[in-house]
C-alpha cells in the first residue's frame, strides 16, 4: 500500500551478517514520486499490531517471511515526523536475514533494493530520522 500522510507505520530494519564483511541493511527504492529509500514499512491496518504490519509489510514489500528473519524485540526505534501536514509514527524494530538463501522479491511498491553498508544506507536515505535510525541499529549490533 502506498503511503499515506499522517498514520501509524511500522516495519523492519532488516540487516545480515556476511563473515568478513560490515553488516548489510536491506532499503527498498520506492517506484513512486521521489523514489526515495528506506527500510521496508507500512500502515498498520486496524485490528493489527505493529509487530504484525511490520511482518507482513517486510513479506509484502519483500518477499522476505518471518521464517527467514530474527527478531531482535530489545531494539525498538521510533521516528515521528510530518507528511502533508500530518504527524506520521513509524515504529522499527531490528531483524537479521537469518537465511541467507533467502530472496528479495519486490512488489510493484518498490523499483529496486540494496543491501548496504552503514555509509551507504545513510547515502541512499535521504531522511535526517531514518539514518538516525539505521545509524542506532548499527551500535546496538557492535554493542552486543
Amino acid at each position: 500500500m502506498a503511503s499515506r500522510a499522517g498514520g501509524r507505520a511500522s516495519g523492519l530494519i532488516i540487516f545480515r551478517r556476511i563473515l568478513n564483511h560490515p553488516t548489510e541493511y536491506l532499503l527498498l527504492q520506492a517506484s513512486y514520486g521521489s523514489h526515495h529509500w528506506t527500510p521496508p514499512k507500512g500502515h498498520v491496518e486496524e485490528g493489527e499490531s505493529d509487530e504484525e504490519t511490520a511482518f507482513r509489510e517486510t513479506e509484502e514489500e519483500a518477499g522476505i517471511t518471518s521464517k527467514s528473519l530474527n527478531l531482535m524485540k530489545d531494539f525498538k526505534i521510533v521516528l515521528e515526523y510530518p507528511v502533508k501536514g500530518a504527524l506520521k509514527k513509524v515504529i522499527y524494530w531490528l531483524a537479521e536475514l537469518t537465511d541467507h538463501d533467502c530472496r528479495v522479491k519486490l512488489s510493484d511498491e518498490h523499483q529496486d533494493f540494496k543491501w548496504a553498508n552503514l555509509a551507504k544506507a545513510c547515502e541512499l536515505v535521504r531522511y535526517h530520522d531514518t539514518q538516525e535510525a539505521l545509524t542506532s541499529a548499527e551500535k546496538f549490533l557492535n554493542g552486543k
